[in-house]
């Protein structure tokens, strides 16, 4: 690859963005695998087995974070937040995974919210967390603007539906050949030009103080979106 304008967005030389798209398609298969086999009965702990599981056999080389496994009042909880009481799961209850499997030498990042059936107000919230990502992605392609502007129009977008966005652990940031975090290790709310393709993670959190729940949902800013 050559090198990058901005030293923020570098990549290593086996980078490349077919690799990086094929990264992020097999993260999202092993997500939905995951996703279908959460029962209820299950609480977050069986949960972050069964992903792990799932994640292995999809011939993942490793991870690049650890997955994250919320369950019904601990969708509230952000990234790296262990829950005090894990949830054991019911019918109509939401659910988040968010999983960072790494696959011939390009990190997936990929995340959303599910529900065990019915349209309680965990679905409403997880429909809106995804409208939020949608509209920040298409944001992006229209307007080219900085990451700090573009999670301050996600807030906007959320507090227009009524909830409300959480940085606190979803803030975006880097994707790339592993480790990443070699070139840059900052958030895409802090970045101020307009990201690149293909080289950045677009984190939308939004919560619901009312009925106490969140939704999660992220992907690559570029829109791959096989969520």
């Amino acid at each position: 690859m050559a090198p990058a304008a901005d030293p923020r967005e570098a990549t290593g030389e086996a980078w490349s963005p077919a690799l990086q798209h094929a990264a992020q398609a097999r993260a999202w298969e092993a997500l939905h695998r995951a996703a279908a086999a959460i029962e209820p009965g299950m609480d977050d702990r069986d949960g972050l087995a069964v992903v792990n599981s799932i994640i292995e056999a999809s011939g993942s080389e490793r991870l690049w974070h650890a997955s994250q496994v919320r369950f019904g009042p601990n969708t509230g909880l952000t990234f790296g937040k262990v829950p005090d009481r894990p949830h054991v799961l019911r019918p109509g209850d939401a659910f988040f995974l968010d999983i960072g499997p790494v696959y011939d030498g390009h990190e997936g990042d990929v995340g959303r919210t599910f529900t065990l059936g019915g349209d309680g107000p965990g679905e409403a919230l997880a429909a809106d967390g995804r409208a939020v990502w949608e509209a920040v992605a298409a944001r992006w392609r229209t307007s080219r603007e900085t990451g700090e502007a573009l999670y301050r129009y996600a807030e906007d977008q959320a507090r227009a539906r009524g909830r409300r966005l959480t940085l606190t652990g979803a803030g975006g940031h880097r994707i790339g050949d592993f480790p990443h975090h070699i070139h840059h290790k900052g958030k895409l709310t802090d970045y101020d030009s307009c990201p690149a393709a293909d080289l950045w993670i677009l984190e939308i959190q939004v919560l619901d103080d009312a009925i106490g729940l969140g939704a999660f949902h992220e992907d690559l800013l570029t829109g791959y979106l096989s969520g």
